[in-house]
């Protein structure tokens, strides 16, 4: 028998889980993270460093996801290289796959959208330009098995 898909099969002949994978958003705040991660990523275990409050809490909740097999989505602002190295490490040492997504989004519209956003999801407008200006687009090259770039509201503003 040949399986073609990712799938393999247990002594029991019913299909084994997919290999867990880890998908690294990448964007400026207001860029659409979020919704891309509760949306297109819904059955991935979401890890946002905001809610969790500590980079301890956030690697408790990593290394907890993929013991059990579940997939990540990383829904953080990851920037720089810097930023996202520690995922891409995890997935080395897991011999898992790992993927960035990218969200392109001009500064002005990234602003508007975090204008309307109220309590902890609102940061200020200062933040939102630090990471415009800091944004690196993610490469193959940093250790990732694919980037896709999508465009979250018109041509990236640098």
């Amino acid at each position: 028998m040949t399986i073609s898909s990712s799938y393999a099969l247990e002594r029991n002949n019913a299909p084994a889980k997919p290999t867990p994978e880890i998908v690294v958003l990448v964007g400026i705040p207001g860029s659409g993270k979020s919704t891309l991660a509760t949306t297109r990523f819904r059955n991935q275990v979401r890890i946002n460093l905001d809610t969790l409050r500590s980079r301890h809490s956030e690697r408790r909740k990593i290394l907890q996801a993929l013991s059990e097999g579940h997939s990540i989505v990383i829904d953080n602002t990851n920037t720089t290289m810097r930023a996202r190295r520690r995922y891409i490490d995890i997935a080395w040492k897991f011999s898992l796959p790992i993927r960035a997504v990218c969200l392109i989004c001009p500064l002005e519209t990234a602003l508007e959208r975090n204008a309307q956003r109220r309590g902890r999801e609102h940061v200020p407008d200062r933040a939102v330009r630090m990471y415009n200006r800091i944004m690196q687009i993610p490469v193959e090259e940093e250790g990732f098995d694919s980037v896709e770039i999508l465009n979250s509201g018109g041509p990236y503003s640098a």
